[in-house]
């Protein structure tokens, strides 16, 4: 009787129909699956915020470290260093924590109390972690590692910084270049003979500004990566000798205003123009015609900046009737020199354009 209620599965699965046996195979994968995935997300969540409340606990204590290691006079910094490295700087996220607020602290502070972060740095272990970012392999934490020791004025040996500055990654290349520049006493651009990467447009931004903020030395002799086999270099050597008022090289920048780039034509035009260097106007002007639309706008801008209205008059004569872009350049320029005849340009112009004289 007992066989009679037995289930035989083997017979039930063998006259199943195959498409019934795919329904119910799919069917359990999608239920295991789904149950897989909450289980996952609960999880995820669960880590996520046990995470972040150690993150903010590990905040709340280094804040109160902080202070009191900066502007409490009572603190006694030594034991209290050792007691914080041994308690709370025992996992990779109370370490990444402790940087990052170290980090921040200092980009708020100058002088005595930023040099006193710089040695708690360094007595609390960390610079041993960030040396090892830099060998772990990912462009992100290796930019960030180079980061922090720019900005802690660490230094190490020039090896371990240089092998970034023609890193596949721009930023890891820039962070590089800063952490070069930022930490010279002397000649900060010494790097540029080592670069074999074109600079991009925002690391010559944030090179020149770096200059300017951070570095206290000498300005450099920008004429001397003239010659840098890098076009990118050599525009940017161009632009801060105009920056830096480097008047003694301005022999050395007019063979660039027939350089077979537009850019490195364009940077030298607009460079002496900034110099104020009036004799241009008769090495650019007779060829003005032969130039790309860039060169011609920028030629114009140099004759508003030193000329006069009859060296404007010999550029007039070699601008295409139907190049308005030009010509709307031009009239502005002219009313700028005449400015009591200005009605008068206008109107000429507008006839023109409206009849196509």
């Amino acid at each position: 009787m007992f066989y009679m209620y037995f289930f035989d599965f083997d017979s039930f699965w063998s006259e199943l129909l195959w498409i019934m046996k795919f329904n119910i195979l799919l069917s359990l994968f999608f239920t295991i699956f789904a149950i897989g995935f909450f289980i996952a997300i609960i999880w995820i969540r669960i880590y996520k915020n046990l995470r972040n409340e150690k993150k903010k606990e590990q905040h709340e204590l280094l804040i109160e470290f902080l202070n009191s290691f900066l502007f409490d006079e009572d603190f006694e910094k030594e034991k209290e260093i050792r007691k914080f490295k041994e308690e709370h700087l025992r996992s990779s996220l109370e370490i990444k924590v402790t940087i990052k607020e170290i980090l921040h602290f200092h980009e708020n502070l100058k002088g005595e109390s930023a040099r006193e972060l710089e040695a708690l740095f360094s007595k609390l272990g960390l610079v041993e972690y960030i040396l090892l970012d830099l060998k772990r392999g990912s462009w992100y934490t290796t930019a960030r590692a180079i980061n922090a020791l720019s900005e802690l004025c660490i230094v190490v040996p020039d090896h371990q910084i240089e092998i970034y500055l023609n890193d596949p990654r721009n930023e890891v290349r820039q962070q590089s270049q800063l952490y070069s520049l930022k930490l010279a006493n002397e000649n900060p651009l010494q790097f540029l003979n080592k670069t074999v990467r074109p600079l991009t447009t925002w690391q010559q931004i944030y090179i020149e500004n770096a200059l300017k903020n951070f570095y206290k030395g000498p300005p450099p002799d920008f004429s001397q990566w003239l010659d840098h086999e890098l076009l990118s270099v050599v525009e940017f050597s161009i632009r801060m000798i105009a920056r830096y008022n480097q008047f003694e090289h301005i022999q050395k920048l007019l063979p660039f205003i027939k350089h077979q780039s537009d850019i490195i034509r364009w940077e030298a035009i607009n460079s002496l123009s900034s110099l104020e260097y009036t004799e241009l106007l008769e090495l650019i002007i007779p060829d003005f015609k032969k130039n790309s639309r860039l060169i011609k706008l920028e030629i114009l801008e140099a004759v508003n900046k030193l000329g006069s209205h009859e060296e404007l008059k010999r550029i007039g004569d070699q601008i295409n009737t139907t190049d308005w872009e030009l010509r709307i350049k031009y009239l502005n320029i002219e009313q700028g020199f005449l400015p009591d005849k200005k009605e008068r340009i206008y109107s000429q112009f507008m006839l023109e354009k409206q009849f196509g004289i």
